[in-house]
């Protein structure tokens, strides 16, 4: 590797002539290692290696760094279905061009990019890091896919509880409440979906709750009804008997076990919504003197 392209990767696979100097390449290092393949031009005088996720690039031929869920994905993280482009610019940044094409003026419709002008500091970088993305999520989103992208980099480890006071001083004023919500327990954005909405409604949710014979299940709504979110992936043979001998065991405990897929909250969630406001009024959710009241858990 030449020391351009080994520069270039320690900044995370793209970097502009500046950064490559302040790193001790010359430009004609740099020029050298573009004829030798080891590196390739992004835009003028910016540089990737080969490899480099193709939307870090994308945002640097807008003009930008890449922000948002755009760099949730990078991570890993749980997201809402989301195809923009999200770019973080200058709030005077202008001549903003395609991602694919430098030549050609940036329309934000046409091209699929959600363009965030901002004055948080990081001009010049190639991608946000995730703290700054994350608070970039609730600046442009009005749903729940910040709080399900936080919950998930909770989770997954990518972001310390400790760092949430960074967060919450990242975010716009006007969005630093939706933080409070955030629960790094849950392992699903369909958890996070249900529990927010469970949460508005003012019913008592808690996820991940340990109960003795089964193991966590995925939220407890009051005493015993227990919503059991299936992703995307279909169970099948050892996974599918384990689903089945947990809810056995639920259900001789007193429990009520209802079953949510993916399917069932991403295209029917009115629905969905409205079967469990109805459990709730009819009190499913508590334990009464008919019913079997645990003895442990």
């Amino acid at each position: 590797m030449t020391d351009a392209a080994a520069a270039i990767t320690r900044r995370g696979g793209v970097a502009n002539y500046r950064q490559l100097a302040s790193a001790g390449v010359t430009r004609a290092q740099t020029l050298c290692a573009l004829r030798s393949g080891s590196i390739w031009r992004v835009r003028n005088g910016w540089f990737a290696v080969p490899g480099t996720p193709s939307d870090v690039a994308r945002a640097v031929r807008v003009g930008g760094s890449l922000t948002g869920a755009s760099v949730a994905r990078l991570h890993g993280l749980w997201l809402l279905a989301d195809p923009l482009l999200h770019v973080r610019v200058a709030p005077t940044a202008s001549r903003l061009a395609s991602p694919e094409d430098r030549a050609t003026r940036l329309d934000p419709a046409r091209h699929g990019v959600c363009v965030h002008y901002s004055r948080a500091p990081g001009a010049g970088e190639a991608r946000d890091p995730l703290l700054r993305a994350l608070a970039e999520m609730f600046a442009c989103d009005r749903g729940d896919a910040a709080v399900i992208a936080v919950d998930s980099a909770l989770n997954l480890g990518e972001l310390a509880p400790h760092q949430l006071g960074d967060l919450v001083a990242a975010t716009v004023p006007h969005r630093r409440a939706a933080l409070a919500l955030c629960d790094g327990r849950s392992q699903s954005g369909l958890e996070t979906l249900v529990r927010l909405f469970l949460v508005r409604q003012r019913i008592r949710v808690r996820c991940q709750v340990r109960v003795p014979g089964v193991g966590r299940v995925d939220l407890l709504v009051g005493d015993r009804l227990v919503l059991e979110l299936d992703g995307e992936e279909f169970h099948t043979g050892l996974a599918f008997e384990e689903d089945r001998r947990r809810d056995f065991e639920l259900v001789q405990q007193g429990y009520l076990v209802v079953r949510i897929t993916y399917r069932m909250i991403i295209r029917d969630w009115p629905r969905v919504q409205g079967g469990i406001l109805e459990l709730v009024r009819r009190d499913e959710h508590r334990w009464r003197a008919t019913r079997v009241r645990p003895t442990a858990g």
